[in-house]
């Protein structure tokens, strides 16, 4: 593992930092180009990921800080080192979706085509960001002996916990797999005849049944946030089947965007 990707001259450049960063680009740059296509102003699409970045950065640390205080709470300085690791999936996700629709909402935009935009493009950085987790050690899996498992080094933090000293499942890998695959999923049914909101509700569905499953293989200090993460990714689930429903009640599709 590399927690930190390249140190020159007592500069370090943290790996997860860097992923981070990667995937939050490739996102909008996914989002940007296409936006035209489906009659969405770029100016739109930079000003949603500026409150995404906002809101994925303060709700996925936030959340963070609240379950793993003990890590903090001799140095409080390090709360603001956030390019070392420290983020929590779903405390991103409602941090940044809760600040998006404040600004759909303040400019009268609506919100289930940009959804359906930016969709994929979420997909996408996913893939980058659980990169960004394995280089780093953490969000990594119960002990397992399956031939692809990984013995994670003293030096990152799933080498420094309780089941350190055995092979692990590398859940970043497969949560990192499965945005990609994910990403094209919903890409092509962006390119297709579609329902207004059908993108977006596809993605609340397959990324919250994904969690709700490999979180049974992933490892948690305690069984309270791991509760918590159910609850939320069959939240996700629910909601997602509720705007599939109501799109799918409507008898002609509202998108019929041109080739990619």
């Amino acid at each position: 593992m590399r927690p930190v990707l390249i140190q020159f001259d007592g500069i370090a450049l943290p790996s997860y930092g860097l992923m981070l960063v990667i995937s939050f680009l490739f996102a909008l740059w996914f989002a940007r180009r296409y936006a035209k296509k489906f009659n969405i102003s770029s100016i739109i699409i930079e000003n949603v990921a500026f409150y995404l970045m906002i809101g994925v950065l303060l709700g996925g640390r936030l959340l963070y800080i609240i379950f793993h205080w003990s890590q903090y709470e001799n140095d409080l300085l390090s709360i603001f080192r956030i390019w070392e690791g420290g983020m929590m999936f779903f405390g991103g996700f409602i941090g940044g979706f809760l600040a998006v629709v404040f600004y759909l909402r303040k400019e009268k935009i609506e919100i289930l085509p940009i959804g359906d935009l930016v969709a994929p493009a979420i997909a996408l950085g996913q893939f980058f960001t659980r990169i960004g987790c394995f280089l780093n050690g953490c969000c990594f899996g119960t002990p397992s002996t399956l031939p692809w498992a990984i013995e994670f080094p003293d030096h990152c933090v799933a080498g420094a916990s309780p089941v350190g000293d055995q092979p692990l499942h590398p859940t970043q890998l497969y949560s990192s797999f499965f945005g990609l695959v994910l990403f094209f999923f919903l890409k092509n049914i962006l390119f297709r005849q579609h329902r207004r909101g059908e993108v977006f509700a596809l993605y609340l569905i397959f990324s919250g049944g994904f969690r709700f499953g490999i979180d049974f293989i992933r490892y948690y200090e305690d069984s309270a946030n791991f509760w918590i993460n159910q609850i939320v990714a069959i939240g996700l689930v629910i909601i997602g089947f509720v705007i599939l429903r109501k799109a799918y009640s409507k008898r002609v599709a509202t998108n019929i965007p041109s080739s990619p």
